[in-house]
């Protein structure tokens, strides 16, 4: 079953319940109108019959012959007893099977009028005070034409009921295919995009407010994400197949030329360096994509614990000793209290994005000077300063460094690299939440900061 098919049964099973209360409503109260006014007319039958019987001897004959034939023995099934003030019926034969007994009786004495029901029929009596006695009259029938009428009412209502919910539904299924038809139309040109033609978007309805609209941007805004992600995944296997086959090849080539002919050990052992050393940047560059694409898919800080930058700072210039012997680095703390150089964050990521930024430092500058600087910002905001006196940064390029796989072109073929660091280091400053800025001079240095958040 489809959304219009629920959207038209349900509809028409509101209307069908608002229908049966309604109707339902309309039947109960006609039928205690109808019992009401037959009850009325009983009491009216009682009162007339006291007139005629108790006061038959103060009316001149033609009045008595008047009410004796338009009143009397005109109701189905009509009885009549008339109980004196001993409880013993006068003026009418005593009918056996008539129900009153004398509580009844006391009642009726007592409220001056009361109505009942009894073996299907309704009795309506009151009490009434004459010259020749205390009376109590009870009148009695069968509303034969009230219960035609309510019949009647019942079938006309109940026809009603079912034409009504008939039309309803019909209608409802015209309405839910009319309403639902822009949705299909657009579902229809979905179904035609793929990733051929992904730059195509759906017609703009220029209705503000409308869910129509509302959905259709919707939609728009989600193929230029879509087109976007694929583009960039497109982008980035194309780069990651570049990167991974400079390596690859180096390795291939090595591992070949040293086959082609037999070698001393100390050529195998140059041989196995080279492939060593390959094999060691492919496997930098796979790490580096692996922890992009964990941090992109991370979002818990379950990792986070206590550590303190400076601490952190001198274990990275440790590591990088060993690569960089020769490097000249100073290294100056502005922070006094121990405890501003607190940080709660991930402190082997925080750990990885140093290294990216120092190694780079250090790659470019050859010989001269690199300056770190730990110290605290106007808003108490603990920051690490990453100084270089190296090529820099072409001004057109420096919105760029960030990007995966990117290397500038004054400085990609002065010093191996993938382009990996620095875009990697980036998705650590979103996932640990502290800031990166970096500002470059053309043939004077780079300058990095990174800016963590107060504690």
């Amino acid at each position: 079953m489809n959304l219009k098919q629920k959207l038209a049964l349900r509809s028409t099973l509101v209307c069908a319940i608002t229908l049966l209360l309604v109707f339902g409503s309309i039947l109960y109260l006609y039928r205690n109108l109808t019992i009401n006014a037959f009850y009325s007319k009983l009491e009216n039958r009682a009162l007339l019959s006291a007139i005629i019987f108790l006061e038959k001897d103060e009316l001149n004959k033609k009045k008595y012959q008047e009410y004796e034939r338009r009143y009397l023995n005109t109701l189905d099934k009509e009885t009549l007893q008339i109980y004196d003030a001993s409880g013993n019926v006068a003026f009418v034969p005593e009918l056996s099977p008539y129900p009153v007994d004398e509580h009844i009786l006391n009642q009726i004495r007592r409220r001056g009028k009361h109505n009942f029901r009894a073996k299907g029929q309704q009795y309506a009596g009151i009490y009434y005070e004459d010259n020749q006695g205390d009376f109590v009259i009870i009148s009695s029938g069968v509303d034969t034409t009230g219960q035609d009428r309510l019949y009647n009412l019942s079938v006309i209502l109940g026809g009603l009921f079912l034409v009504g919910i008939l039309i309803n539904y019909i209608f409802n299924v015209v309405l839910a295919q009319r309403t639902f038809k822009p949705f299909s139309s657009i579902l229809q040109q979905v179904n035609t995009i793929s990733t051929k033609n992904l730059n195509s978007r759906l017609p703009q309805v220029n209705k503000p407010g409308d869910e129509l609209s509302e959905l259709t941007q919707t939609l728009n805004t989600f193929l230029e994400r879509l087109e976007g992600g694929v583009n960039h995944q497109k982008q980035f296997l194309k780069n990651v197949s570049h990167e991974l086959k400079t390596p690859l090849a180096a390795i291939l080539g090595e591992a070949e030329l040293s086959l082609d002919k037999e070698r001393s050990p100390q050529e195998y052992q140059q041989v196995l360096k080279k492939i060593a050393k390959s094999t060691s940047e492919l496997n930098s560059v796979i790490e580096g994509l692996l922890l992009i694409s964990g941090l992109r898919n991370n979002t818990s800080p379950s990792n986070y614990r206590q550590f303190r930058l400076d601490e952190l700072l001198w274990e990275v210039l440790e590591k990088l000793h060993f690569k960089y012997p020769e490097a000249e680095v100073e290294t100056m703390i502005e922070v006094e209290d121990s405890d501003l150089l607190q940080l709660h964050s991930h402190p082997e990521l925080i750990a990885t994005a140093i290294t990216n930024i120092i190694d780079n430092a250090l790659k470019f500058s050859e010989d001269q000077k690199v300056t770190l600087k730990i110290a605290l910002t106007e808003q108490r905001q603990l920051t690490l300063l990453v100084q270089d006196h190296g090529p820099g940064i072409p001004v057109q390029e420096q919105d760029k460094v960030f990007d995966l796989f990117y290397r500038g072109s004054n400085t990609q073929y002065l010093k191996p690299g993938h382009g990996v660091g620095l875009s990697l280091t980036k998705h650590i400053a979103e996932f640990c939440n502290f800031d990166i800025a970096i500002s470059s001079v053309p043939h004077e240095g780079t300058e990095v900061k990174l800016i963590f958040p107060a504690a």
